[in-house]
């Protein structure tokens, strides 16, 4: 039983690698007051694609046949994005507060293709205030094969969301639960597996949709689905009272790792490969089903 209880500490632990991953030592960005839109012209561009990454705080810039040269806070060449590749200028003094190089002379190549995405501090929204909609322009100065150009778009505010309906949701479900419980205490090991089962799709989710290169970190999220795959496979050849009290614990580890996305019910935007309803949906499956796992679990003291 031991072995059994490490393994699966270990396999739901690794569950919270996805979203680390991709997270490139910060914290997953979960949701927003803001959505970044590039405007028409924007999204029109000769030979050149723009797209805004990594919770709409990163800037990718794809061309085609064409050299981009990305302008500093005070006009200075940054960035020059061709068919030959991306290099940075190390004169710049915006490339060097972006953290793109360090302070020196000449041009550095930062990727051999023709796109680069870029942490950009120009599309930073306002502070929040109050009103929705479109509420302040951002504007990013280019050159397309010497022709002046700019990448520009709009701060879109959205309304924050109510947090009563998901309250009463979640006391429903527990009052469910509890009365479930009283009729038959194998419950928990449904609670669990449900709750593992939200937490895991969530991170995925998250982890995808926050890619801060724009690359979808694949292998931890293939690294997830075969982790818990095998929590399953443990549940179902263990058998009671073991296996609800490793539900219960699976219900725990799942809530667990669900608190750090609570910002998605305080916040209009969720960044997630979900819906906003859906992504709330099962952050509250997870949180509840997992709690109440781990309650029935303790509550019933190991007893079938």
């Amino acid at each position: 039983m031991r072995t059994r209880i490490i393994v699966l500490l270990l396999i739901v632990g690794t569950l919270a690698v996805p979203a680390s991953a991709s997270a490139h030592a910060r914290s997953a960005t979960v949701a927003l007051d803001y959505r970044l839109e590039l405007d028409r012209a924007t999204r029109s561009l000769r030979a050149v694609s723009v797209a805004i990454l990594d919770g709409d705080r990163s800037l990718r810039v794809n061309v085609r046949g064409v050299t981009v040269v990305v302008r500093g806070n005070l006009g200075e060449p940054m960035l020059r994005i061709g068919p030959h590749g991306a290099f940075v200028n190390r004169a710049s003094i915006t490339a060097v507060a972006e953290r793109l190089t360090k302070l020196s002379h000449g041009w550095a190549r930062v990727s051999p293709g023709p796109s680069f995405t870029w942490h950009e501090h120009r599309l930073s929204p306002p502070p929040y205030g109050a009103g929705t909609g479109p509420v302040a322009r951002f504007e990013i100065p280019v050159t397309i094969d010497g022709h002046a150009g700019t990448i520009g778009g709009a701060f879109v505010r959205y309304a924050r969301p109510p947090i009563w309906p998901w309250i009463a949701a979640a006391a429903l479900f527990a009052a469910a639960v509890a009365v479930a419980v009283r009729l038959h205490r194998r419950v928990t090991t449904g609670l669990g597996t449900t709750a593992g089962l939200a937490a895991l799709v969530s991170l995925i989710a998250f982890s995808a949709a926050d890619a801060p290169t724009g690359r979808v970190a694949w292998l931890q999220i293939v690294l997830g689905v075969g982790l818990g795959i095998v929590v399953c496979g443990v549940l179902v050849r263990s058998r009671e009272p073991r296996r609800s009290q490793l539900a219960g614990l699976l219900g725990a580890v799942a809530a667990a790792l669900s608190l750090g996305s609570l910002a998605a019910f305080r916040h209009g935007v969720v960044v997630s490969l979900l819906s906003a309803t859906g992504s709330r949906a099962l952050l509250a499956l997870a949180l509840v089903a997992g709690a109440s796992a781990a309650a029935t679990s303790f509550a019933s003291g190991g007893r079938p």
